[in-house]
């Protein structure tokens, strides 16, 4: 609907953090308020009135009204004058037709007053006949607003809370008998008269507004579910709405509204920035659009169902100023496509068609997870006892159902977004002529819509929302035999006295047959304090003569436990050097194969030495990348844009290829197919010594900003890590499962670059942690860890989708026998498993954001001494680190990500 009154004159800077009533302290509406903010003193102006034309039926006349007026006017005794106008410009209001019906009357005591109602009626058109045969929305407005919204507003004043949803509406009786016609039209109080009106659907909502919409369908929504419980299911007219209960007459009208500008959009594409390559994407979901509404619009008996209001858009909704411009109050209008279904209808109608691009996709993980504290709120002030659905399985949902978000950027943004025309007409929004084609383009051209969608599209497409939904296959399972690696488990020894040239004279002798001797030998550190915990890398630098006199060179990086007995105990335990013998002696060369028999050279790390006469001790010998050129990007600076990318493309190469080998070849060893989180590692996670770390951890996490509100569930999943780990480390089988490197972080990825500072090749290191599970371990752990601030959140939806695309290459290469998991089912993974989207900022990430300080070794980070105190301290005090998990902690809290089960 749209109520638009008198233009504002002027406009002013509002303080809104004195508006406490309607929101709920976020740090990212504290953080963003400068720059977001676009609150007023005033009301709004208004977007230029175009004066509309259409006549006013003659059938309506001042009698009629006469009984209206017995029911709303106390002493009411005669009508003076009556006069009916409409009420919005063309282009505020399609479906129907809007009138402002003024009456002045007399009242018994011989004084005056002037009344002011809304009139709602439909446009005469064929149109228009045959959507009211198929679902009377005027039946259903009028039950909203006389039967139910009265009854929902009772249910919180029982609990002491006065709650309005919309005006108080009315039902002729006694002029139907003589006018019929009056059956198709709803009438209602005129707020305007209170001091309710629209903001300028131009300029969409901004945050505080956004913020007390969210509110208010929140609270409308938990009273109606409340109301089902205790009075039973609703009438088919609302449970099906205007979609009505015969599919095959839905479909047809939803076919010729939804189809008439498909050509015209798609056609507009190429005329917005970087959107073209979207058009094939956008032709398939268009063209399965109508059944994917209509599967939509049905509410399934397992999910959380309300009462939607339908159409919730900018025009549909009323807000209330003070003098001073402060935000009192907003109500609903317009329910004329009211729905039981799930609240996703609403959500995703709302925040595409009517909050400022600047807030709808920055914020919408907040806003969904805004409404939901408000749903439970509500839910539970009246007395709900049903089960509810969690912040993530509702942000899970909004990837379901997707399809609303698409409906509403493709039919109803463009249409909000258009200046004021007299072509908007409903004839034209659905037709397919001359003048409605005309008036599509202006829809689809206008520079307004097209600074939107040139955001919106990206937005939905990292997210895999412009993928047609189909529900997640099942992956088959089957019995597989287990591939073993070859030669004994290693026994850990002393730190190593044997790394002497005698060893390596051997190896030269073995790779180079014209060896005659060693000049040169040194062996020294190869890593600073804080680069690397879990190990000690030592390069090996040998120059050596041949026996035709020639002096050549050979650098190796050996790596072996650290420090003490009782350290290569605690890693042998938690299978680290077993892990990473596996993979660079077994499971690498078995994947690099696959590629060269595809037809591609891939190579995942440095090249691996055994030594002929092997030492009894845990070790692994390496080719050494440096002098090759390679090198690790700084990790306090974080990965650019380009460099995570690389780190991504070789991500998808490894999954694909492990899980290739999976269902190729049989399971993996039982070192790669096991959690360091098990039996024989509990003492070592529950000890005095780990208790330290994580209380250090969470006493630091409770100073952060916003961590009152996320705190308690962070040191929940801190406290017990250790059995949400074991837990996460028995894979679903019926997932996409691939080999994770498990330590993918800056210091364990090494670049080439040439003379412009491109990227020319990217490898692995440090496969101690390798682990067969989702992808998702992988992903959120480097992602999470590695990225510079500025990216790592920001693009972190397009980094996925620059993954799945390798990804799916890849296994498509490969012949990959089994289901490819789809973006959007990639993305749905990764909420489901967010155990490390948890537990990474407040482990690996605090390593990789801290200082190069001396002390920064295993030895440090698991003791319990002084020393150790306040190295852990530095390790999750320091401002670096500070930033970065102050603002994941929200976005994962936005994303319901922490309520880990």
């Amino acid at each position: 609907m749209g109520v638009h009154l008198s233009k504002s004159k002027k406009r002013y800077e509002m303080d809104t953090a004195t508006n406490k009533t309607n929101s709920i302290r976020d740090p990212v509406k504290e953080s963003t308020k400068d720059e977001n903010f676009r609150t007023v003193e005033a009301p709004p102006s208004e977007p230029p009135v175009t004066a509309n034309l259409t006549p006013i039926p003659e059938w309506i006349n001042e009698s009629q009204f006469e009984e209206i007026l017995t029911q709303a006017v106390p002493q009411f005794a005669k009508i003076l004058s009556f006069s009916a106008k409409p009420a919005l410009g063309p282009g505020e209001n399609y479906v129907t037709l809007i009138l402002r019906v003024k009456i002045d009357v007399e009242l018994l005591d011989k004084t005056s007053k002037t009344i002011s109602f809304m009139m709602k009626l439909p446009h005469d058109s064929a149109e228009m006949q045959q959507m009211l045969q198929m679902a009377n929305f005027f039946d259903i407005e009028n039950e909203v607003y006389i039967d139910l919204i009265p009854k929902f507003e009772q249910l919180y004043k029982s609990k002491g809370l006065d709650v309005t949803f919309g005006p108080r509406a009315y039902r002729f009786n006694e002029s139907l008998k003589t006018e019929p016609k009056l059956k198709n039209t709803v009438l209602m109080y005129d707020l305007g008269q209170d001091g309710y009106r629209n903001v300028n659907r131009l300029e969409c909502f901004n945050l505080e507004q956004t913020e007390m919409v969210l509110r208010k369908l929140a609270q409308y929504h938990a009273a109606s579910v409340v109301y089902k419980r205790l009075h039973g299911p609703y009438k088919d007219r609302i449970m099906y709405g205007m979609f009505g209960t015969d599919p095959q007459k839905v479909e047809a009208l939803m076919e010729s509204m939804l189809g008439s500008g498909q050509n015209v959009f798609l056609d507009s594409l190429k005329n917005y920035e970087n959107c073209e390559q979207y058009h094939d994407k956008l032709k398939t979901y268009l063209s399965k659009i109508s059944g994917i509404i209509l599967s939509h619009a049905v509410a399934k008996t397992d999910e959380f169902n309300v009462i939607n209001h339908g159409d919730c858009w900018v025009n549909n909704i009323l807000f209330k100023f003070d003098p001073s411009g402060k935000l009192e109050d907003m109500l609903f209008v317009d329910f004329q496509n009211t729905r039981y279904v799930h609240p996703s209808s609403d959500l995703l109608h709302f925040i595409f068609t009517s909050v400022h691009i600047d807030y709808k996709l920055k914020h919408f993980d907040y806003f969904i997870k805004y409404y939901h504290d408000q749903l439970i709120e509500h839910l539970n002030l009246l007395d709900y006892k049903e089960p509810v659905p969690k912040l993530m399985d509702m942000q899970m949902d909004m990837y379901k159902y997707s399809s609303w978000a698409i409906l509403a950027c493709y039919l109803a943004l463009p249409v909000v977004l258009l200046d004021p025309t007299e072509d908007a007409t409903f004839e034209n929004f659905v037709g397919e002529g001359e003048s409605g084609e005309d008036f599509k383009k202006k829809m689809y051209t206008n520079k307004r819509y097209k600074r939107y969608i040139e955001k919106i599209l990206p937005w939905l497409d990292n997210r895999g929302l412009l993928e047609v939904y189909e529900p997640p296959q099942a992956v088959p399972t089957a019995a597989v035999p287990s591939i073993e690696p070859n030669g004994k488990d290693e026994v850990d020894s002393n730190v190593p006295s044997w790394v002497n040239k005698t060893y390596f004279d051997e190896l030269l002798k073995a790779e180079q047959a014209d060896f005659k001797e060693t000049v040169n030998f040194e062996v020294k550190k190869a890593t600073q304090a804080g680069d690397n915990y879990s190990s000690i890398m030592l390069s090996v630098d040998i120059d050596y003569r041949t026996v035709n006199g020639q002096t050549l060179s050979k650098s190796l990086m050996l790596k072996v436990p650290p420090g003490t007995n009782a350290m290569a105990y605690l890693l042998d335990l938690m299978l680290t050097f077993k892990k990473e013998m596996a993979m660079y002696n077994e499971v690498i060369p078995q994947m690099e194969q696959l590629y060269e028999q595809a037809g591609q050279s891939v190579v995942f790390g440095p090249k691996s030495y055994k030594l002929p006469s092997a030492p009894d001790s845990d070790h692994i010998l390496l080719e050494n990348l440096r002098p090759a050129g390679y090198k690790n990007a700084n990790r306090l600076q974080g990965l650019s844009v380009k460099e995570t990318e690389k780190v991504l493309a070789k991500l998808a190469l490894l999954h694909a290829a492990s899980a290739q080998l999976y269902v190729t070849k049989g399971r993996f060893a039982d070192c790669l197919d096991k959690s360091i989180y098990n039996d024989s590692t509990r003492p070592i996670f529950e000890s005095k010594d780990a208790k330290t770390f994580t209380d250090i951890n969470i006493e630091s996490m409770r100073n952060f900003k916003g961590s009152e509100i996320y705190g308690d569930k962070v040191a929940k999943v801190i406290e017990n890590m250790f059995d949400y780990e074991r837990k996460a480390a028995i894979y679903d089988e019926s997932q996409f499962n691939c080999l994770n490197h498990g330590d993918c972080w800056t210091n364990n990825v090494m670049f080439t670059y040439d003379a412009q500072g491109e990227i020319t090749d990217t490898l692995f290191v440090d496969f101690q942690r390798s682990n067969f599970n989702t992808p998702a371990m992988d992903l959120y752990y480097f992602l999470l860890s590695s990225p510079s601030f500025d990216i790592k959140l920001e693009k972190f939806d397009y980094f996925i989708r620059y993954y799945h695309t390798e990804l799916q290459r890849n296994l498509e290469l490969l012949k990959y026998p089994r289901h490819i998991p789809t973006l959007r089912e990639l993305h749905t993974t990764l909420m489901k498993n967010n155990l490390w989207a948890v537990t990474t900022p407040g482990t690996v990430m605090s390593a990789v954001l801290l200082d190069p300080t001396a002390n920064a070794s295993i030895d440090t980070m698991i003791s319990s001494d002084d020393e150790s105190r306040e190295f852990k301290k530095k390790l999750f005090g320091n401002d670096r680190y500070r930033k970065h998990a102050e603002a994941i902690y929200l976005w994962l809290n936005h994303r319901g990500l922490l309520d880990v089960e």
